[in-house]
C-alpha cells in the first residue's frame, strides 16, 4: 500500500556489508537493507552468484553491482516494485525509496518467486545487526570508522555506548569499557585474538607490558567493521571483564568485481605548526564467477606534536624523603612543613612527537563451490615514534640524605631552606604544602630521546564448508606478533646548583605557576652536566591460535561445538649503564662526556610555547643528546657506556600461556514466528604456565629462575531475547567471566631499583584470574524510522582481582624477601641518594584481592531533528567497589578502582542533505584511578575529567570524488591529573588542536 508513495520519495544510499553469495540470497539481503520490493523469478536466479556489497550506494547502484557480470537487468515500476528480466527485456523507471521486509531468509531458496515484503523504513545497518544478536553488541561498519574524524582506530571507538579513551600524545591509545580499563578487555582480530603494545611518557604508563590493547598502533582505514559485544558467550574466547572487541579487515568477494578507494589528506597541528599526510587506498579485484578473489589495502599517516604543560612529579613528605627539609623561615614550623606533601619533582614539560603509522592488509579469498570458503588474510601495522622531552625541573625535593660538612652539592632535601609555605588541608585530612618558595634548589634541565617502534603482524587461515543444509564446520588458524621496541632511550641532565627563590603555586589547579628564582637558564657557563642515563627495552608478544568448531543448524535447536589450542608467549627484555652487576652508575660520567665543551651541545628551547603556567620563562638551555652522546663515544661502546640487565633485573622475563578450551552451546534462532530466542553455552579451559625471570639473590648477583603453575576454570553463559512487540526487543544476559593476569606479573624473582624511587618487587607465579559473576538486562525501542533509545544496567560480583601491592618507606631491612642490606649496597653503586639504612624504601608484588561489586547502567539513542538534522548520543555511569590492600597492610574498600571512569558520555549533531554530510561529537569521561595504591604520599594517583570536541564533515563533489574536513580537539582540552583521593593537583597537559583537509576518490 506505501509502495506508490515511496516511489516518489528522492534517491537514498545505504550501507551495504554483505558478502559474495548465491544471486537469490543476495537479493533478499537487498531487500532487506533497502526495504525494496523485489520479484525475482526463479528461472533466472537459479545457480547465479553474486558478488559481495561494501560501502555507501543507492538501490540502483546495489542492484547494478550484483547483475554487472550477468545477462540480467532489472526495472522499477513506478509503485516501486523491482522486476528482475533479461537484459533484452528491461526497462528502468525511477528508483524507490526503502521498505522493510517482513521475513529475512539466510540460505537460497529452492524456488524463487516474487519476494514479498512490507512497506516499513529500515533503521540503521549497524544497529540492526546488532537487533538481531541475543547478546548485547554494537557495531562500527566501514563507513562509521571512515567518518568518525579519527585519527587512529582508538578515535574511532569513542563513538560506541559505554566506551572511553585515554589519550596519548593527543590521540586515543586504549580504551575502558563500562566501568573497567583495557586490561579487561579482549581484543581479536579477523577472529583471532591478539596484542599490540606500545610505549608512552611516564606520565600515562610508560611502555606498555600488559594485556591492554593499544589501537594507536592501527590506522582506521585498515578495516571494514568493529563489532563490541558486551556480554559474555561460550563461543567467543574467554579473558574480558568489559567487553570483547572484534575488529575485520576486508574480504574481496564481499566487495564489487573491481573495487578502488583512494584517501589523500594533509594535517596541522597548533602546537607543532607543521602540516604531515595522510593517505590510504583499497584495492580489490575478483573474477566474473564470484569464485576467487584479491585485495590489497594500504594507509600511511604521519604528525607532528608538541605536547606542553607542569607537573608536581607526585607528592611526597619531608620525612618519607629523610631527613626532610633542613630549615623553614619563621614563622614557620619545619616539623609541619617536613609531615606536609610536598612536591616531589616540580618542573616545565615539553615534547615533541614525530609519529609514522603505517599499516597494509592482504586478503586472498576462495570459494570453490557454495559450500566452502577458504581465506588467507594478512594484515600488518607499524607505530614508528620519535619523541624528545626537555624537562626544566628540581630533583632536589626527592633527593634523601643528611648533608655532611662540607655540603656535597647534590645533597638534596637536606640542604633546602623553605622561606615561605602554603600548607593547605586536603580532604580536611592531608596537610599539603601546595606553594613555597625555597632558597639553596638545584635546578635540572633534562633532555630525554626516545626511538619508539611496534612492528604488529598477523596472519590467518580461515576455512568454512557446508557438509548438508544446516551443517557447517569451520578451521581458524593464525599467529600474530607485536613487537616493540625502545632501543634508544638516553637522557643527559644539566644542572645548576644552590638556586635561591625557587617556587611552584598548584592551588589552581587550572593554571599552576613556577618560578626557577636566580637560575641563569641560558647561561652555558652556568650548567654542568651531571648524569647520564641509557634505559633501551623490549617487549615481544606473540599468539599462536588453531580452532575447530561444528555448527548444526537444521533442528529445532541449533547447536554449535568447538576446540581452541592458543599459546600466548610474553618476554620482555631491558638494559640500563651497568658495572657489570646490579648496581646503579647513572651518576658516573664517562670520560667522553666529561671532556665535552658544554657551549657546543646546547640549544635554547621552549621558544613560543603555551604551558598554560605562570611564571613559566621564555626559553632555557638544554642539551642536544644527539649530538652530545655521539661526539662523546661515536660506537657505543666506549668505557662508561656499558649495558646490562642487572639494575633492571625485574623488566627481563619470558612467560609462556597455554590455553586449551571447549565449548557447547545451544541456540534458538530468531525467525518471524518466534518472540524468544538465545544462546546458553559452557566454555572450559585449562590454563598452563611456564614463567621465567631474573631473579637478584643474597649475594647480589641476578640470575635466572623458572616457576609453573596451571589450573581450570569453567564459564557457563545465556543470552536470552524477547520481541515484547514489533519495536521492542528485551536482552538478558549472564555469564561467569575471568580476565588473567598480565604475564609480567607472573614472573619469579626479585629485583632491586635504585632510579628514582628506591624499592624491592618480585612477581607471583601463583596468582589466580580475576573471576567475576556478570548479569545484564538491557531494552532496545525502535518506534519508527531513525529513531532507537536503548538502556541496560548491568552487575558483575568479583569473587577476586589482581592488585599491585606497595608499602611505606622503610628502610632496607624490613624487605619480605629475606635479602640482606649488602644487597641494597650493591645496587645503589654511585647513586648519591641510596642507603640501605635510609627509611626509603618501598617493597611490592601482584596479590589477588577482593572481593568486589560493579554496578551501572547505559543508555544511547539515536533521533532525526527535522529532514536534515539528527541526534545522537550515549551515556555509561558505573561504579565500582573492590577491597584492596593499602600501603600500611589494612584492606580498605576502594571505589573506582579498575582503572575507568564512572561516567563516558557522548552526543552527536549530524547534517544531511544531498551531496554534503556534516557531524560534530562531544565526548566526556570523568575522573578516574590510575595507580592503586600509589608509590608516594597520596593514596592513589588518577586521571582528572576530559571533555573534547570533533567535527567531520564531507561534501559529494561527484559520484566518485569527496571532499573531506575534519578537526579534533577544537577546544584544547588539557589533559590533568591528581594524586590521592584528596585530589591534589599533580600534572596539567596539552597538545593543541588538529586539522585534515583531504579528498576521496572511489571507483
Amino acid at each position: 500500500m506505501a509502495a506508490p508513495v515511496l516511489a516518489a520519495a528522492p534517491e537514498r544510499s545505504f550501507a551495504f556489508d554483505q558478502p559474495a553469495q548465491p544471486l537469490a540470497t543476495a537479493l533478499l539481503s537487498v531487500s532487506a537493507r533497502t526495504g525494496a520490493v523485489i520479484a525475482a523469478p526463479s528461472a533466472l536466479t537459479a545457480g547465479r552468484r553474486a558478488p559481495g556489497l561494501s560501502g555507501s550506494m543507492s538501490l540502483n547502484q546495489a542492484l547494478r553491482a550484483l547483475l554487472a557480470s550477468s545477462d540480467l537487468d532489472f526495472s522499477i515500476s513506478s509503485s516501486g516494485v523491482v522486476t528482475l528480466k533479461r537484459r533484452t527485456q528491461a526497462i528502468t523507471t525511477a528508483p524507490s525509496s526503502p521498505v522493510r521486509p517482513s521475513a529475512l531468509q539466510s540460505e537460497e531458496p529452492t524456488l524463487v518467486t516474487p519476494i514479498s515484503v512490507l512497506a516499513r523504513p529500515l533503521a540503521e545497518p549497524a544497529t540492526e545487526q546488532a537487533r538481531d544478536a541475543p547478546a548485547q553488541v554494537d557495531v562500527l561498519l566501514e563507513e562509521q570508522l571512515r567518518g568518525a574524524g579519527a585519527l587512529g582506530l582508538g578515535d574511532a571507538l569513542r563513538q560506541m555506548p559505554g566506551v572511553a579513551a585515554g589519550p596519548e600524545a593527543g590521540e586515543a591509545r586504549q580504551i575502558a569499557v563500562r566501568g573497567v580499563g583495557g586490561r579487561f578487555t579482549r581484543v581479536r582480530v579477523n577472529g583471532m585474538e591478539t596484542l599490540a603494545t606500545f610505549g608512552a611518557s611516564n606520565a600515562v604508563g610508560g611502555t606498555n607490558r600488559g594485556r591492554a590493547f593499544d589501537y594507536n598502533i592501527f590506522a582506521a582505514d585498515l578495516f571494514k567493521q568493529v563489532r563490541l559485544q558486551k556480554t559474555a558467550s561460550a563461543d567467543i574466547d574467554e579473558g574480558s571483564l568489559g567487553a570483547t572487541i572484534d575488529m575485520r579487515t576486508r574480504s574481496p568477494l564481499e566487495l564489487p568485481r573491481r573495487h578502488a578507494v583512494f584517501i589523500v589528506e594533509a594535517g596541522y597541528q597548533t602546537l607543532s605548526r607543521e602540516a604531515r599526510p595522510r593517505v590510504s587506498a583499497v584495492l580489490s579485484r575478483s573474477d566474473a564467477a564470484g569464485r576467487l578473489g584479491v585485495l590489497v589495502s594500504a594507509a600511511y599517516s604521519g604528525r607532528s606534536v608538541v605536547e606542553a604543560g607542569a607537573s608536581a612529579g607526585q607528592w611526597e613528605t619531608g620525612v618519607a624523603v629523610a631527613p626532610g627539609f633542613g630549615s623553614a623561615a619563621a614563622p614557620l614550623d619545619l616539623a609541619a612543613v617536613n609531615a606536609a606533601l610536598h612536591a616531589r619533582i616540580p618542573r616545565l614539560e615539553l615534547m615533541e612527537i614525530d609519529q609514522e603509522r603505517v599499516g597494509l592488509t592482504g586478503s586472498l579469498e576462495w570459494r570453490p563451490d557454495d559450500a566452502t570458503r577458504i581465506a588467507l588474510d594478512t594484515i600488518y601495522a607499524e607505530l614508528r615514534s620519535s619523541r624528545r622531552e626537555n624537562l626544566l625541573e628540581s630533583f632536589t625535593f626527592r633527593t634523601p640524605g643528611a648533608c655532611a660538612a662540607p655540603p656535597d652539592p647534590r645533597c638534596g632535601i637536606n640542604a633546602v631552606a623553605v622561606t615561605a609555605a602554603d600548607i593547605a588541608l586536603f580532604g580536611g585530612r592531608k596537610p599539603v604544602l601546595i606553594a613555597g618558595r625555597f632558597d639553596n634548589v638545584d635546578v635540572r634541565s633534562e633532555a630525554r630521546r626516545d626511538e619508539l617502534n611496534t612492528i604488529f603482524r598477523q596472519t590467518t587461515l580461515a576455512a568454512t564448508h557446508r557438509f548438508r543444509e544446516g551443517l557447517e564446520g569451520r578451521l581458524l588458524a593464525g599467529f600474530s606478533r607485536s613487537d616493540f621496541s625502545n632501543p634508544v632511550q638516553q637522557t643527559l641532565y644539566l644542572e645548576q646548583f644552590d638556586v635561591d627563590g625557587f617556587a611552584y603555586d598548584f592551588s589552581d589547579k587550572r593554571r599552576p605557576a613556577l618560578d626557577f628564582g636566580n637560575a641563569a637558564l641560558t647561561t652555558p657557563g652556568a650548567w654542568t652536566i651531571s648524569e647520564f642515563r641509557s634505559d633501551p627495552n623490549w617487549v615481544d608478544n606473540s599468539y599462536r591460535s588453531l580452532a575447530l568448531d561444528l555448527e548444526n543448524r537444521s533442528g529445532p535447536v541449533d547447536w554449535r561445538v568447538g576446540l581452541l589450542a592458543k599459546t600466548y608467549r610474553n618476554v620482555g627484555s631491558a638494559r640500563m649503564r651497568s658495572d657489570g652487576g646490579i648496581g646503579n652508575i647513572n651518576a658516573e660520567l664517562p670520560a667522553g662526556l666529561r671532556a665535552l665543551s658544554l657551549a657546543d651541545y646546547v640549544r635554547l628551547v621552549g621558544q613560543g610555547v603555551d604551558f598554560g603556567v605562570v611564571g613559566a620563562p621564555s626559553q632555557w638551555l638544554a642539551i642536544d643528546t644527539r649530538a652530545a652522546l655521539a661526539a662523546a663515544c661515536a660506537t657505543g661502546r666506549c668505557p662508561g657506556f656499558e649495558l646490562g640487565p642487572g639494575p633492571v633485573a625485574g623488566l627481563n622475563y619470558d612467560v609462556t600461556e597455554r590455553s586449551d578450551a571447549a565449548f557447547l552451546q545451544l541456540a534458538l534462532p530468531r525467525s518471524s514466528s518466534r518472540r524468544f530466542w538465545g544462546e546458553a553455552g559452557v566454555r572450559m579451559i585449562r590454563t598452563k604456565v611456564d614463567a621465567a625471570g631474573l631473579d637478584v639473590d643474597a649475594d647480589a648477583v641476578a640470575r635466572w629462575t623458572r616457576a609453573a603453575n596451571d589450573y581450570w576454570s569453567t564459564l557457563p553463559s545465556l543470552n536470552l531475547a524477547w520481541s515484547l512487540s514489533p519495536d521492542i526487543v528485551m536482552r538478558l544476559g549472564a555469564a561467569r567471566v575471568m580476565v588473567r593476569p598480565d604475564l609480567i606479573s607472573l614472573r619469579p624473582g626479585v629485583s632491586v631499583s635504585t632510579t628514582g624511587a628506591k624499592s624491592v618487587s618480585s612477581g607471583n607465579p601463583d596468582l589466580r584470574p580475576t573471576r567475576a559473576d556478570a548479569f545484564d538486562l538491557s531494552i532496545d525501542w525502535r518506534p519508527r524510522q531513525g529513531v532507537q533509545v536503548s538502556a541496560a544496567v548491568y552487575r558483575k560480583t568479583i569473587a577476586t582481582t589482581v592488585q599491585g601491592t606497595s608499602t611505606r618507606p622503610a628502610p632496607f631491612s624490613a624487605n619480605p624477601f629475606g635479602l640482606p642490606d649488602s644487597v641494597a649496597l650493591e645496587a645503589c653503586g654511585a647513586a648519591p641518594d641510596c642507603s640501605p639504612g635510609l627509611p626509603i624504601w618501598q617493597f611490592s608484588r601482584p596479590i589477588n584481592s577482593g572481593p568486589g561489586r560493579l554496578t551501572g547502567a547505559e543508555v544511547s539513542f539515536r533521533a532525526p531533528l527535522g529532514e536534515s538534522w539528527s541526534l545522537q548520543g550515549a551515556a555509561a555511569y558505573t561504579r565500582t567497589v573492590v577491597r584492596l590492600l593499602d600501603q600500611s597492610g589494612a584492606w580498605v574498600d576502594m571505589q573506582d578502582a579498575l582503572g575507568a571512569p564512572r561516567v563516558a558520555a557522548s552526543i552527536g549533531l549530524a547534517y544531511q542533505r544531498r551531496g554534503l554530510e556534516a557531524r560534530a561529537a562531544l565526548s566526556h569521561r570523568s575522573r578516574y584511578l590510575a595507580t592503586i595504591p600509589a608509590p608516594n604520599g597520596g593514596d592513589v594517583d588518577g586521571v582528572d575529567p576530559l571533555t573534547t570536541l570533533d567535527v567531520a564533515a564531507r561534501l559529494t563533489l561527484s559520484p566518485r570524488l569527496t571532499l573531506t574536513a575534519e578537526a579534533a580537539n577544537l577546544t584544547d582540552a588539557y589533559q590533568r591529573q591528581f594524586s590521592d583521593r584528596t585530589l591534589i593537583p599533580t600534572y596539567r597537559h596539552h597538545t593543541g588542536r588538529e586539522f585534515r583537509l583531504g579528498l576521496r576518490w572511489a571507483m
